[in-house]
């Protein structure tokens, strides 16, 4: 009985990526210069893209980036993920360009981040050139 109250709490929890965001958002919010704060938001949209929110996960990569962009470890990787959803969300070519603006903040800003400026040339290269 114990576990089966407990598979339901876990199952709305995962199902509610909305209140799992909401919450870590809220936390950032109150530790904003806690060092912990950018992986917290880098690790809250992963949950999002991955369970499937992923106007939510661009609004916390997007927030990532903006409120610590001296993170390129978190930065690069999190515009990425914006680029590549915008890139693959739609079959409409128009709006698979917009991701090329991330990639090039990538490209451009993120000398460091080697794997994720390959990654990042490779689908600019892909979004850019489709007829």
């Amino acid at each position: 009985m114990i576990g089966a109250g407990v598979l339901i709490v876990i199952f709305i929890i995962v199902l509610n990526t909305g209140l799992v965001a909401d919450q870590s958002l809220a936390w950032v919010k109150n530790n904003a210069k806690d060092p912990a704060a950018p992986d917290v938001l880098f690790k809250t949209a992963r949950w999002c893209d991955i369970l499937g929110s992923d106007d939510k996960a661009i609004e916390i990569y997007w927030k990532l980036y903006q409120d610590y962009p001296e993170r390129a470890d978190l930065c690069a990787p999190a515009l990425y993920y914006i680029a590549y959803l915008k890139a693959n969300g739609t079959y409409i070519v128009g709006v698979k360009k917009q991701a090329l603006p991330y990639l090039e903040t990538i490209m451009n800003q993120y000398s460091t981040q080697e794997e994720w400026r390959a990654k990042a040339k490779t689908l600019y290269d892909e979004v850019n050139y489709v007829h």
